[in-house]
């Protein structure tokens, strides 16, 4: 775990960067929602299943975002926190304190979807965890700050 966020972080991150730019996505400003991702897996005697592996975080673009800077900020992200050189809150589901995880983040219609994996089904389980109490705190108080007539 240690060995791979190292490797992301020396390859892929800025010493200078102070994750300002990437604050909407972390504070939920920027979050459309959360939804669990499955994987379809087949079995010999039971037939087609699915099985958990993390999480799609739903991104609302904000200016000059691309999916490809989105993606290596919340790589970055990811490795300082699990390695204890950023911050994480307890239910930050871009990164695991024990794990580190798989992130990919695709253009959609409306934003992006950032996937985020586990390596096990145990990790995909507190990925969901995480970000279903990031959505609920975050995102809500989010939305409502949005809402027409609140204040800002």
């Amino acid at each position: 775990m240690a060995a791979r966020a190292a490797f992301v972080e020396r390859t892929r991150c800025r010493a200078d960067d102070d994750e300002k730019n990437l604050a909407p996505v972390l504070s939920g400003e920027a979050i459309q929602g959360v939804q669990p991702l499955y994987t379809t897996i087949e079995g010999a005697k039971s037939g087609v299943g699915s099985e958990l592996r993390g999480v799609t975080v739903t991104v609302r673009p904000l200016p000059g975002m691309t999916a490809e800077w989105l993606d290596r900020e919340l790589e970055c992200h990811s490795a300082r926190a699990t390695l204890g050189h950023g911050q994480g809150a307890p239910d930050d589901p871009f990164f695991l304190p024990t794990s580190f995880v798989n992130i990919e983040v695709r253009s959609a219609t409306d934003g992006f979807d950032a996937e985020v994996v586990g390596y096990a089904p145990e990790e995909a389980a507190e990925i969901l965890a995480r970000a279903n109490a990031f959505a609920k705190g975050r995102v809500a108080a989010a939305q409502q700050a949005r809402a027409p007539g609140s204040a800002h």
